[in-house]
């Protein structure tokens, strides 16, 4: 039997497309449309859920065609209905409820007719909230559309793991990425200095497991987030949880790799007191840091992080910023080393 091959569309966060595309060439071929989406073929549909810097993955078919209604011909829906089935025959089985199409004009007769057709052929009702996404959209020239199949009932960046809904958790792909840039590895003793529900690090064990794993936080309710997230995400490896002050825990020094994602005043703590608290888990990140150690900050607080390297670096050295943006947000990822 002859191997499929799959033409897929990556959704990723502007600021994530490097390591995205680094990630799925190892899956196939993969090129960089722009920086929110990738392009890849690959021959292994239920490998695309490893990815773990991508937001979602869509099968896509691009067919010539000058209107929608041209999608509903019968060549076209029998390699859509092929689309249909490889999605079917994902191992584990995908389980969906409901239908849903996204496109420009979803409203119109052409787009409702189409809509009823390719919830006929996925054998699934139209739902507003249906998990089987279907997207349709013009393709790159004018004389061709692209149906897009989202492969998963949930995003990619849905992690199974997030077993509690606490408030203010970082992005599991912007987590991802910054893990990357941090160069983690497994010789790497880690600290989290404010890791709420243990993103980071529960995320680092899907890569190298680090010797050491600390993560600290002042709300026991973000420590007993963070513990039953490493239970759910099922990995080997060993973290330690401590609730507390990380500016004044007794801690054992040493740390390689360290990361923060502080409070910065929507949803924790207060824009006017951040440039202080910046200036302290800097100074304590350098009491706790081994010789070249490596600091990733991640804050939304840009121009109150700037004037903190400017005036009180605590011996950090300025490696890197790596932006991203998500939803509105735009943090921004300073990355530090110690001399």
């Amino acid at each position: 039997m002859a191997q499929i091959t799959h033409d897929l569309v990556l959704e990723v966060l502007d600021g994530c497309g490097s390591a995205a595309l680094a990630e799925a060439r190892e899956l196939g071929s993969a090129r960089m449309v722009a920086p929110t989406e990738l392009a890849l073929r690959c021959e292994d549909l239920d490998a695309v859920r490893s990815l773990r810097r991508v937001v979602a993955a869509s099968t896509s078919l691009t067919v010539p065609a000058r209107r929608p209604r041209e999608l509903l011909e019968t060549s076209v829906q029998q390699r859509l209905a092929e689309l249909f089935e490889q999605i079917r025959r994902q191992r584990p089985r995908q389980r969906f409820h409901g239908l849903r199409l996204e496109a420009a004009g979803a409203d119109t007769p052409d787009m409702r007719r189409l809509a009823d057709a390719l919830a006929e052929l996925a054998g699934l009702p139209l739902s507003e909230d249906g998990d089987l996404v279907v997207r349709v959209r013009k393709g790159a020239t004018p004389v061709t559309w692209q149906v897009l199949l989202r492969t998963t009932p949930r995003p990619l960046a849905t992690r199974a793991w997030r077993t509690v809904n606490y408030p203010g958790a970082v992005n599991a792909t912007v987590a991802a990425t910054v893990l990357d840039l941090l160069q983690v590895g497994e010789e790497d003793s880690l600290l989290d200095l404010t890791c709420g529900s243990g993103t980071f690090l529960v995320e680092q064990l899907h890569a190298a497991v680090p010797a050491r794993a600390v993560g600290v936080d002042l709300d026991p309710a973000a420590i007993d987030a963070a513990r039953a997230h490493q239970r759910a995400a099922r990995r080997k490896g060993r973290i330690d949880w401590l609730t507390g002050d990380v500016l004044t825990a007794d801690l054992e020094g040493g740390f390689t790799k360290m990361v923060t994602n502080p409070p910065w005043g929507t949803l924790h703590g207060e824009h006017e007191s951040n440039e202080e608290l910046l200036t302290a888990l800097l100074r304590r990140a350098a009491e706790l840091a081994a010789p070249r150690a490596r600091l990733g900050v991640l804050t939304h607080e840009i121009a109150r992080m700037h004037r903190v390297l400017e005036t009180a670096p605590a011996g950090w050295r300025p490696a890197g910023e790596h932006r991203f943006f998500q939803k509105g947000h735009h943090p921004r990822l300073f990355l530090l080393e110690r001399g």
